[in-house]
């Protein structure tokens, strides 16, 4: 009898150990407050304004700049030069030409890369992608 009391002691201490180990384990961990959600809202586009082709200096036959004016300020600017190269009738864009630009708050200035195709003859669209 003495023994069955020792061993019941024994299993229950070591159930209460086992209970106190896996709260205090599950007790240390925390998960960060996280946010989900549904919205909408319009997308207002920039207004392009005072567009202006530098041409080279050397070659006027070809273009060394494009510079233009964004309204609100922009804080991320890419701009794609569409070209004919084949000068069909359509005039349809045939290949894009990305161009390097530099934002000085609401001027962009951007410039052809060295080795690309800038010749005026074949560009036909600008394309101004920007974003706050």
């Amino acid at each position: 009898m003495r023994q069955r009391k020792a061993r019941l002691f024994f299993l229950t201490a070591l159930l209460v150990l086992l209970a106190v180990l896996a709260y205090g384990f599950a007790a240390q961990n925390t998960v960060p407050t996280s946010y989900a959600g549904d919205g909408q809202a319009q997308v207002e586009g920039f207004t392009v304004s005072n567009v202006h082709y530098v041409l080279d200096s050397s070659d006027p036959s070809l273009i060394s700049q494009v510079t233009f004016s964004l309204d609100p300020t922009p804080g991320d600017v890419h701009v794609l030069v569409g070209l004919d190269t084949d000068h069909d009738a359509n005039h349809d864009v045939d290949s894009w030409q990305e161009l390097d630009c530099q934002v000085n708050g609401t001027s962009v200035t951007c410039t052809y890369p060295s080795n690309t195709d800038n010749a005026v003859l074949d560009v036909v669209e600008l394309r101004v992608i920007a974003a706050q």
